[in-house]
C-alpha cells in the first residue's frame, strides 16, 4: 500500500474530498489463485460502505479518517476501485461482486504474466472483470512497461473488453515504464479526464464526485 502509484492515487482523491482506503493483501500475497485477495477488496469496500467486515483484517491504512472520526462522518454510498499492477487484476475481478461499484481503474495490468501470477486462474478473473459490461472501466499502461507490451495490452483489450460492447477505455502513456516514477501526475491526469467523460454530471468539476449525486 506504500507503492508510489497507490499513494499518489490516494492523495489525488483526497484532494477532491473523496474518502479513500488503501491496504496490503494478507495471506498468500502474490502467486495465488487470487480469489482470496479479490474477497479482501470486497471486504474493504464493505468497510467503507458500512463500517463493518465479516472477517478480520490486517495491514490496512485508512487514509481519510481515523476509526473514531470515520464512524462519525457520512459514509460513502458508491465505490470506485483503483488497482495497480497485480492489484489491478484483482480490483477488476472484485467489481463483479460489489453492486455499489461505479467504475474500475486498472493501472499497468500485468496481462503478459497473468497466468503465472494467478496460478493459471487468470481466465476466471478476466471473466469476472467482463461480467458487468456497462461498468465504466479504464485500463492504463506505459508504452515501455516492463511486463506487458503495448501490443499485448491492446490485443487483450480488444479480446476481452471491446469498446463497441463494453464501457471501456484504454490509454497508453508514452515514454513510461511499469513503475511510473516521476510520472504519477500523468496517471492521475488521465484518470481525471476519464472520470469527467464517464460522469458528465460533474460538469467539469471532479469535486462534485464526493457528493454522490452524479451517479
Amino acid at each position: 500500500m506504500h507503492n508510489n502509484v497507490v499513494v499518489a492515487g490516494a492523495r489525488y482523491f483526497q484532494t477532491l474530498g473523496i474518502s479513500t482506503l488503501r491496504f496490503d493483501f494478507v495471506g498468500w500475497q502474490l502467486l495465488s489463485w487470487g480469489t482470496y485477495q479479490a474477497q479482501q477488496i470486497e471486504e474493504a469496500a464493505k468497510f467503507l460502505l458500512t463500517g463493518t467486515t465479516t472477517t478480520s483484517s490486517s495491514g490496512g491504512g485508512e487514509d481519510d479518517d481515523d476509526n473514531n472520526n470515520n464512524n462519525q462522518r457520512k459514509r460513502p454510498t458508491k465505490i470506485l476501485l483503483v488497482g495497480y499492477s497485480y492489484g489491478s487484476l484483482l480490483a477488476a475481478s472484485a467489481s463483479a461482486n460489489i453492486p455499489e461499484c461505479v467504475g474500475v481503474v486498472s493501472i499497468a495490468p500485468p496481462w503478459s504474466v497473468k497466468h503465472w501470477l494467478l496460478l493459471f486462474h487468470s481466465q476466471h478473473h478476466l471473466r469476472q472483470a467482463q461480467s458487468r459490461k456497462e461498468l465504466p472501466k479504464l485500463f492504463l499502461i506505459g508504452d515501455q512497461d516492463n511486463f506487458t507490451s503495448e501490443t499485448v495490452f491492446l490485443t487483450t483489450l480488444e479480446t476481452y473488453f471491446p469498446s463497441e460492447t463494453t464501457n471501456t477505455t484504454g490509454v497508453v502513456l508514452p515514454n513510461v515504464d511499469h513503475f511510473f516514477r516521476r510520472r504519477e501526475k500523468d496517471v492521475m491526469k488521465e484518470i481525471g479526464t476519464w472520470l469527467l467523460k464517464v460522469f458528465p454530471k460533474c460538469q467539469g468539476d471532479l469535486k462534485t464526485l464526493a457528493s454522490g449525486k452524479v451517479f
